[in-house]
């Protein structure tokens, strides 16, 4: 499965293009620490400023998730990626996000029908306590008849 490449694809696009922690949140309109915290994973910025970064960057959001944009050369510099490859990579992109949604709406499908389980045995259980109730009204009754039997049993004797 593919893995995003959000992160590293952040920081290396700012890095590779000399911009600032300030400069970069500055022009997406957010704090310094949260460009920090969405370049080290901690946390991942709403899909509105990830636009904003993909327009900054004047790339695309599956681009950015998906692609690996740098890459390091044999003097460990970053340089652009084929750009060639990046069709490839955005069909891989997508056809992993095809797997994601079937596997989605077949966990769906599977919670519902766990949940219509859950529901069939809570109507057997009640079920089964109104079935209960009912054997032993029945009992009840039964024991209540065995005792008017047996007083007309001992008035019969008298």
């Amino acid at each position: 499965m593919t893995k995003s490449l959000f992160a590293e694809n952040l920081k290396n696009l700012r890095k590779y293009h000399k911009i600032t922690l300030e400069d970069l949140a500055d022009a997406i309109n957010v704090s310094k620490s949260a460009v920090s915290d969405y370049e080290n994973e901690k946390f991942s910025p709403s899909l509105i400023v990830c636009r904003k970064i993909a327009d900054y960057f004047k790339t695309s959001i599956d681009i950015l998730e998906f692609s690996e944009i740098l890459e390091k050369n044999e003097q460990n510099k970053l340089t652009l990626n084929n750009p060639e490859s990046l069709p490839k990579q955005i069909s891989e992109a997508k056809e992993y996000a095809e797997v994601l949604e079937k596997q989605k709406n077949e966990l769906s499908l599977e919670l519902r029908l766990q949940k219509q389980k859950v529901e069939s045995l809570s109507l057997q259980m009640r079920l089964q306590e109104q079935l209960k109730a009912s054997k032993l009204s029945e009992i009840e009754l039964l024991k209540s008849q065995i005792t008017l039997l047996q007083e007309k049993i001992t008035l019969i004797q008298k």
